[in-house]
């Protein structure tokens, strides 16, 4: 009973966390004082996700060969990253200060592409070929996560940095002067 509890706990905190979680990768989303209630609830369902996991290993530990404590005992060492990089975040945001929005969205998306890979890899551990295709779903994850997040980036942060040269032109000649009457 205890169990089936804490892995509808785990499983709920989690499906929660990447819906929630798509909300406040969005700097912008945060800074709003209306707002701030999903930043909060976002961490809490990662807390719970992370206590509930918690939870499992200890109760399942005394019935665990040596392989799984090892792999059990590295998913409680990244669940304590992941709170880690979660409350860097809420810290970046919080403090907002120079650059701050590219910290906290590296941050969030650790976080969240994390509970993408938890979710993922549970039906991965029911295929044919678990040691291949676990890592191969971890690795396409991180892939298809980074592509998502550098296309994701220039939408949602600042625009601090000079344009870069156009192509043919490593001097900068193409790119148009400043204008005179400006100053």
């Amino acid at each position: 009973m205890l169990r089936t509890v804490l892995v509808l706990l785990h499983a709920g905190a989690g499906v929660g966390g990447l819906i929630v979680g798509l909300r406040v990768l969005s700097p912008r989303s945060v800074t709003a004082e209306r707002r701030q209630w999903l930043r909060r609830l976002y961490a809490a369902l990662v807390a719970v996700l992370l206590v509930a996991m918690v939870a499992l290993v200890a109760l399942d530990w005394p019935h665990l060969a040596a392989g799984a404590r090892v792999a059990f005992a590295g998913l409680c060492g990244l669940g304590a990253v992941i709170a880690y990089r979660l409350v860097r975040g809420h810290r970046e945001a919080r403090l907002q200060r120079h650059g701050w929005q590219a910290r906290y969205l590296d941050h969030l998306y650790f976080t969240y592409i994390s509970l993408w890979i938890g979710f993922l890899i549970v039906p991965a551990l029911a295929l044919p070929v678990p040691q291949v295709a676990v890592p191969a779903t971890v690795l396409a994850t991180l892939g298809i996560g980074h592509a998502l997040l550098a296309r994701y980036k220039p939408h949602v942060l600042p625009h601090t940095q000079a344009p870069p040269d156009p192509p043919g032109s490593p001097d900068g000649s193409l790119r148009s002067a400043p204008s005179e009457g400006g100053r």
